[in-house]
């Protein structure tokens, strides 16, 4: 079912709202009084669509599932591509990951992205073709994968374009790392 042309504008305004809050302020310090104010909304409309600002942090990433649900779809010249459309979009909003990396809203964030991935992946993995490998492990080793290249990338490689560190995350994800680099770990005592 479409969602409404105004409850749409109403959530767009408060996801717009937040974000451009977090690029000047601490999330910590950001109340719903502040998104209402930036989003000219009132509190009863807020709380109509919903919970909390950590709610509206999380349902933000409604965009970014539609956007990755829409990368799926097969495009002739380039098919699909969604770890390339994923590290694009963090790209392009690196400064706000940055500004809610160390506090609360760093782990709402990161929980609603890894919720927002397990859950397209789950709708594309059918688990016929991982043999004997269980569905969930694999679906929670790309998410991890993903999520360890992501941090790696912002916190060490920040100028490194998209499509740089996308390379990166498939070499590990598809061809792992080096047998010498795993072997202090699984080496028998």
């Amino acid at each position: 079912m479409a969602i409404d042309r105004r409850v749409m504008r109403t959530r767009t305004a408060l996801y717009d709202a937040l974000v451009s809050l977090i690029r000047r302020k601490d999330y910590a310090l950001i109340t719903v009084e502040d998104i209402l104010a930036e989003a000219n909304v009132g509190r009863s409309t807020f709380y109509a669509h919903f919970t909390s600002k950590d709610n509206l942090l999380e349902r933000s990433l409604d965009r970014l599932r539609a956007l990755l649900v829409s990368v799926q779809e097969p495009d002739a010249e380039e098919g699909w591509d969604l770890a390339r459309a994923l590290f694009e979009h963090v790209g392009e909003y690196a400064d706000v990951q940055a500004a809610l990396s160390g506090g609360h809203g760093g782990a709402v964030l990161r929980g609603a992205v890894d919720k927002v991935l397990a859950d397209v992946l789950r709708g594309s993995i059918s688990g016929d073709e991982l043999g004997e490998l269980p569905r969930e492990l694999v679906i929670q080793q790309v998410v991890a994968t993903f999520n360890t290249t992501l941090r790696w990338w912002l916190e060490t490689r920040p100028e490194m374009p998209a499509g740089e560190a996308d390379r990166l995350f498939r070499r590990l994800l598809c061809g792992g790392i080096p047998q010498s680099g795993a072997l202090p770990f699984i080496a028998a005592a």
